[in-house]
């Protein structure tokens, strides 16, 4: 039958003689026309049978037209030809499998794998025939074979990694990882980067930890272990457990307290403000002579800092006590360079939580004065200070120090910040057009947080501008928010009662909904917030200020009413509904924090 075949076939190549064999024979192919490839490529093998192209596409097609005879014989000729090229003697295996054959095949990948005794060479060749086979459980044999032989259980260990991450053998990854561990701590970063990806078994973390301990015992000299076993505590977000290690850890080694103030960065990158204090606070208690005495101050500061400016804990007692310690540590460790971003934290502390413009304003001006200081976090405490100058009513003090630096750090984000701000203060001032100019230029600014904030301002003047002939609302509107900024919060919301009556059905609704709820939030009355900001995302779901009602009524949920699960779902939200929101990164970390906390 393959005569006649045979015959019809050769007819029909007459009609494409003007084309090369191996053009028609690849064009066979692809369109699974292997009969007629299968001859071309059986002629073109047999010109030269060196071609691993014409090899593999001929058995490509016997596979396809289930012609194993014929297959069978390729393969011998080729190895008959070629002794030492494991990838045909591999081959030979893998035509049984296809033919199901697989108790045939196996006994042949074995002897392939015990030949290894007298020809170790060629052991990486015969890996990858394997592989190319997607026989990855063979490639490993062989590798651990040749470990055998030669006594050497350091050998081909990359290869084994990749294979044990490919073929999900995260024992023997873990194993194999440890050992190099132990040969030398310059494989820790590579290490890790093969155990990231098993926190998600806690089964392979339990044995992680296991072999952690296992090796801290064995090996007491290697501290490596130690920082191993710190860091698997740390991917679990165990942070109270990381920090319990690291204390024994610390005071077995006289470490003066190194891996907490690293636990303590970290701690704070990920809000969890209590594991902080306490590693901060364990390096305090080591003594002032301890290398890391200084930093555990300012960190301890810049810790709690950031418990008041996250909203975790805002409460006047809390910032307070907070300020008495600022207070504390600049009259142990002077106003100094070195301490300037301190100065710059408790003025914040001042202006937006006790409001005390008077001690703020003192503290930013005293900043320009201190020797040492960078020209940029100059500017920074510059801006803080027309900031503090805007809420204490005198615009034209504010605007003088945002154009200086704006003009001092043209197309820097710090400039664009600047801009932005002169900007919103004109808009304040209900000098729109010319606010609007300057935000539609920040509308590509290179920081995305001004760039965002840029285009809510300015959409907002543009739809409350362009349309009517009076911009009468969008003033009143403007007053509030300045009020609202300036904490005269009874006067802001007021004017924003009136809207309804002044200014019936007016387009600024989501605007005075969104106002309203900072108002109750910086009130205290949380009730009323969330009320608010839900009614601006069912009301106002698809508009500008829906995602950042998201945030905050999350945030709110978070650190206020301490509901992780209610938090969680919010994040939740703005990850599956406002994935393009600007808050999106920050839902997503704070949504797998809070998930691990619950377990779920």
């Amino acid at each position: 039958m393959r005569i006649f075949g045979l015959l019809l076939i050769l007819f029909s190549f007459q009609v494409y003689s003007q084309v090369s064999d191996e053009e028609l024979a690849a064009e066979f192919l692809n369109n699974r026309e292997f009969e007629k490839a299968s001859i071309l490529y059986e002629k073109l093998l047999k010109k030269d049978n060196s071609s691993p192209y014409y090899y593999i596409n001929l058995l490509t097609c016997y596979i396809e037209l289930k012609y194993w005879n014929d297959a069978e014989k390729m393969i011998k000729k080729q190895v008959k030809h070629f002794p030492d090229n494991y990838f045909y003697k591999v081959d030979q295996g893998y035509i049984l499998q296809k033919q199901l054959k697989n108790n045939e095949a196996s006994e042949i990948y074995n002897n392939l794998i015990a030949s290894l005794e007298k020809n170790k060479n060629g052991t990486v060749q015969l890996a990858t025939a394997f592989l190319r086979r997607d026989l990855p459980d063979y490639a490993i044999s062989a590798y651990i074979k040749v470990r055998q032989i030669l006594n050497n259980e350091n050998i081909y260990s990359e290869n084994l990694l990749d294979l044990f991450v490919l073929t999900g053998r995260n024992k023997e990854l873990i194993d194999e990882c440890i050992k190099n561990l132990i040969i030398s701590d310059n494989n820790f970063d590579k290490t890790k980067e093969y155990f990231i990806k098993l926190f998600d078994n806690i089964t392979d973390v339990e044995y992680l930890k296991q072999k952690c301990i296992e090796s801290i015992s064995k090996h007491p000299d290697k501290v490596i272990f130690d920082d191993l076993f710190i860091w698997i505590f740390i991917q679990n977000r165990d942070f109270a457990g990381a920090y319990r290690q690291s204390i024994a850890i610390d005071k077995r080694e006289k470490g003066e307290g190194r891996r907490l103030i690293e636990l303590a960065q970290i701690c704070l990158s990920n809000n969890d403000f209590e594991t902080a204090v306490k590693s901060l606070k364990y390096i305090i208690s080591l003594g002032e002579n301890g290398s890391y005495f200084i930093s555990a101050n300012y960190g301890l500061l810049e810790t709690k800092y950031n418990v008041i400016t996250t909203g975790y804990n805002d409460s006047a007692n809390y910032v307070n006590s907070c300020i008495v310690e600022y207070n504390q540590f600049f009259t142990k460790f002077g106003k100094t360079s070195q301490t300037a971003r301190s100065i710059k934290q408790l003025a914040d502390l001042y202006m937006y939580y006790q409001y005390d413009l008077t001690k703020a304003i003192a503290l930013l001006e005293e900043i320009n004065t201190i020797p040492g200081i960078s020209a940029r976090f100059v500017a920074e405490a510059k801006l803080q200070l027309g900031d503090a100058y805007l809420i204490s009513g005198d615009i034209w003090e504010a605007q003088l120090l945002y154009s200086q630096v704006d003009k001092d750090f043209k197309e820097d984000p710090l400039g664009q910040e600047a801009k932005f701000r002169n900007a919103r203060l004109s808009y304040f001032n209900a000098d729109f057009e010319w606010a609007k100019e300057q935000l539609d230029i920040l509308k590509t600014a290179t920081s995305q947080l001004i760039s965002n904030d840029a285009i809510e301002l300015a959409l907002m003047i543009q739809e409350n501008t362009g349309l009517d002939s009076t911009t009468d609302a969008l003033e009143q509107f403007a007053k509030a928010d300045l009020l609202i900024y300036q904490n005269n919060l009874n006067k802001a919301l007021e004017i924003l009662n009136m809207f309804p009556f002044l200014f019936p059905k007016h387009d600024l609704e989501d605007d005075i909904l969104f106002a309203k709820a900072r108002i109750m939030e910086k009130k205290k009355d949380f009730a009323m917030a969330i009320k608010l900001y839900e009614s601006v995302i069912n009301l106002y779901g698809s508009d500008i200020l829906a995602d950042n009602a998201l945030i905050n009524l999350a945030r709110i949920y978070e650190y206020k009413l301490k509901d992780k699960l209610k938090a969680k779902e919010t994040y939740e939200k703005i990850i599956f509904e406002y994935n393009s929101s600007l808050f999106s990164v920050e839902a997503r970390k704070r949504q797998k924090i809070l998930s691990d906390e619950l377990g779920s």
